[in-house]
């Protein structure tokens, strides 16, 4: 029981860092509705969030986290606006070769999880 509930935790905890990340960050700039135009508010930024994560959490959708989505997934089913960088050759190129340089580097230092942000690296 106890493991159970170690589990329902960590469920829980992901699914408020999501909401918070998503209003934070990707709703950031988040003006107007892309259907009607309406001016959004922080009360709708918190809603949407809500509904992404309980929809990314759905297990009986998704089965596993070992799985990525596909942007069409992201974009039409889960209703998220993603920027589609290989659109972009250049920066296509760039994500790519950034992608391949932290993995070798992960290789090198024999790590498999990295955090990596403006400010540090950090591995696991």
């Amino acid at each position: 029981m106890a493991e159970l509930h170690q589990f329902e935790q960590a469920r829980d905890l992901s699914m408020e860092l999501l909401k918070k990340w998503l209003v934070k960050y990707k709703f950031k700039n988040w003006k107007t509705t892309r259907t009607n135009g309406k001016t959004v508010t922080p009360a709708m930024k918190e809603k949407r969030a809500a509904a992404i994560a309980t929809t990314l959490n759905d297990i009986r959708r998704w089965k596993s986290h070992g799985r990525g989505l596909t942007m069409d997934v992201i974009d039409g089913e889960i209703n998220l606006l993603i920027e589609d960088f290989g659109r972009d050759p250049m920066l296509n190129q760039k994500v790519r070769s950034y992608y391949r340089l932290l993995q070798d580097y992960m290789m090198t230092v024999r790590q498999s999880i990295a955090i990596h942000t403006a400010e540090r690296y950090r591995g696991v």
